[in-house]
């Protein structure tokens, strides 16, 4: 077992001092991400002695990353390569891939979370490109004519003086069309945080969701997504592979993004099987489908977690006790356990809030 503190992701999308409550050292300026793991753009450092979660157990044995997010503003829009990808572009040398691994993931909301994920119904989204102006006409048919790739490619060669023009139509087409006042104000802040950024018209053609506290969804390789706003847990296999198609400053990748784009790859939505007792919710379970994980969220009580896997702890609210064996660890809010798949069976306690991770055999 080794105890290890979060690696902080000040990624300009995070909330402005967002996961001080989780730092030993609180921080100005904008945090995104704290991550659990030993993936080489961010090992854990180790807590009580030197070096990081990498520096003490091999790639392999730790198979997945574990991140407390706090999003301030919309993160890019984004699709995972599936592994044959990976392989091929980390084999070419490609600077778009950051290793050679199949990135997939669940959110697990803390709070309620903002999220742009899956393609949105096809009518729908050519009503939105021809309410906002007739010079997306191109875009609209060839929606309709079930191309998304020739909508996102035409979108993205919009100039920024024209998304700048477009961006009030937009936002009065969507109310014109009925959309609800949480999606608007997903489009307004990315509106916002990216000005004249064409990725904002892409987000014509995705579907938007509002996921509430403890809910969930599973992203699979070649899924489009871009969450917006909130706090949550996100769990997914150690890869930090992302293809672009707008609102970021960084390279896009429209062809290779739609190249991974899988028609397996739609969002799954999971409310989670919740356990109580004396009436109050203890442990909630999040077991997607196929997943290479499963994840528990753990209420003011204790857990077991058998051997044969590797399991990350992340105590989110106060402290949380890890036992294995005679072997006993106590996290601070913020720290993370992470315990590789020879050791025995864990037991875990808390008197606020721990996720438990477990790896398991990926079945596509």
């Amino acid at each position: 077992m080794f105890v290890i503190s979060g690696h902080l992701q000040p990624y300009a999308w995070g909330r402005d001092g967002g996961l001080n409550p989780w730092l030993s050292s609180p921080t100005g300026g904008p945090q995104a991400e704290l991550w659990f793991g030993a993936h080489p753009n961010g090992p854990s450092p180790l807590v009580g002695r030197p070096g990081t979660l990498a520096d003490v157990a091999a790639p392999g044995d730790v198979p997945l990353l574990v991140k407390l997010l706090a999003a301030g503003r919309p993160l890019s829009i984004q699709i995972h390569p599936d592994a044959e990808l990976a392989q091929q572009l980390w084999a070419a040398g490609s600077e778009l891939v950051a290793d050679d691994g199949e990135k997939v993931e669940l959110l697990l909301a803390l709070e309620p979370f903002s999220i742009f994920a899956g393609w949105r119904d096809e009518q729908q989204a050519a009503a939105l490109l021809r309410a906002t102006d007739p010079s997306l006409e191109p875009a609209a048919q060839a929606v309709e004519f079930d191309d998304v790739g020739a909508a996102v490619r035409f979108l993205l060669a919009s100039s920024s003086a024209e998304v700048a023009r477009l961006t009030p139509a937009l936002l009065a087409a969507l109310a014109s069309e009925g959309i609800d006042d949480e999606q608007i104000h997903s489009f307004a802040l990315a509106a916002e945080s990216f000005p004249g950024d064409a990725g904002l018209l892409v987000l014509l053609l995705m579907d938007h969701h509002e996921l509430t506290s403890h809910s969930a969804v599973y992203m699979p390789a070649g899924g489009v997504h871009a969450y917006a706003q909130g706090f949550g847990v996100e769990v997914m296999t150690a890869s930090d592979n992302v293809l672009r198609l707008g609102l970021t400053p960084k390279p896009l990748a429209v062809e290779q993004a739609l190249q991974a784009v899988n028609p397996n790859g739609d969002p799954h939505f999971i409310g989670g099987e919740i356990y109580t007792a004396h009436g109050r919710p203890t442990v909630t379970e999040y077991r997607p489908h196929h997943a290479p994980f499963a994840v528990d969220l753990v209420h003011d009580t204790e857990f077991a977690s058998p051997q044969g896997q590797y399991r990350c702890v992340v105590a989110v609210r106060g402290q949380t006790l890890v036992r294995c064996g005679g072997d006993e660890r106590e996290l601070a809010q913020g720290q993370a356990c992470a315990v590789l798949a020879e050791e025995d069976e864990i037991h875990i306690g808390t008197g606020g809030m721990a996720v438990v991770v477990e790896a398991r055999e990926y079945r596509r």
